[in-house]
């Protein structure tokens, strides 16, 4: 998968805090290294029956409130919350509300553009929920950009601000969400993907070679095979090298400077790939193949990782898992 002759967007959805301004720094390295251009966004997720401003109405002449409210933006629902010490406003309730994620989205873009001087960046608000503005954006979009808030995985499920799982599972382009920082082996730089060998891992396998390739990085390829109590034969470990081998030979003759690792490991995918999540620039996975499936995201593996991680995680749709 090689995104920059595409010219579509690395798209990142800010929020204010560390988490989005890690997933801003990181979708603008992405962005700078596929010569692609950064758009910020954010969803302005108006609360039911709140009336839309007219952002053309002057200082002073604006409908004014009985109680003064503060506005700021910790996550991707900008929060209105009252403050009795502040003096009273001098625009109405929803002017505030979108200046406040106007702010989030210009300063996400200046930091963007203070690392990368010459990086193409826009920023845009988008009216909408968090998940659907964001898979809406996916259809024109090279990668999505997602921050964490290392919430587990049932706090998210049962969390409505909740959108990397929704979002993972049903956008068209690869989600990135950037739950810890990259790591750098004592050895070099690597990648790793997640390869159960069938048709349904081939497009997280090529992003993950052309990953590597950008970033200079061994590509660890981690092949889960069955066992018994955590133990393979000699005979299961050959055949499970050879089919590994004979899925990776096409991706190694397009990626020759690529070097590659093959593991095979017993145990649970999501186990193995959080442990070898703690020495990686990225995790790659698919949305569907080494265990996970559509309609069953608390028990998919890009959905343990998501949660689980120690690095970013970068989830390919898969063959099928595009359209409802």
């Amino acid at each position: 998968m090689n995104a920059a002759g595409t010219g579509r967007p690395v798209v990142v959805g800010v929020e204010r805090g560390e988490e989005g301004r890690a997933a801003t720094l990181w979708a603008a390295e992405q962005a700078v290294r596929r010569g692609l251009p950064l758009r910020v966004i954010h969803a302005l997720d108006w609360p039911a029956g709140a009336p839309r401003p007219q952002f053309s109405v002057a200082a002073g002449t604006a409908a004014r409130h009985r109680e003064t409210e503060r506005v700021h933006a910790t996550s991707w629902a900008t929060q209105v919350y009252r403050d009795p010490d502040l003096a009273r406003p001098m625009y109405g309730w929803g002017d505030r509300f979108h200046a406040a994620a106007t702010e989030v989205v210009e300063e996400a873009r200046a930091l963007a553009l203070e690392q990368h001087p010459h990086l193409e960046a826009t920023a845009a608000l988008l009216d909408g929920t968090p998940a659907t503005v964001l898979i809406r954006e996916s259809a024109d979009a090279a990668m999505l950009v997602l921050g964490s808030r290392h919430q587990s995985s049932l706090s998210e499920a049962l969390t409505t601000g909740s959108i990397a799982v929704p979002v993972s599972a049903h956008a068209a382009c690869p989600v990135a969400i950037v739950r810890g920082p990259e790591h750098r082996a004592v050895d070099g730089p690597t990648v790793v993907v997640g390869v159960d060998a069938s048709e349904r891992s081939l497009p997280a396998v090529d992003f993950a070679f052309d990953e590597a390739s950008r970033r200079g990085a061994v590509l660890t390829a981690v092949h889960m095979v069955h066992s018994v109590g955590g133990r393979m034969s000699d005979d299961t470990v050959k055949e499970a090298r050879i089919r590994l081998a004979e899925f990776l030979d096409g991706h190694r003759a397009r990626y020759p400077d690529v070097v590659v690792r093959p593991q095979i490991r017993p145990g649970h995918p999501v186990k193995e790939l959080v442990d070898a999540s703690r020495h990686a620039l990225a995790v790659v996975v698919g949305t569907r193949g080494l265990g996970g499936f559509r309609g069953m995201l608390l028990g998919s593996v890009s959905h343990g990782l998501v949660h689980r991680a120690a690095c970013p995680v970068v989830v390919v749709p898969s063959p099928d898992t595009t359209a409802d």
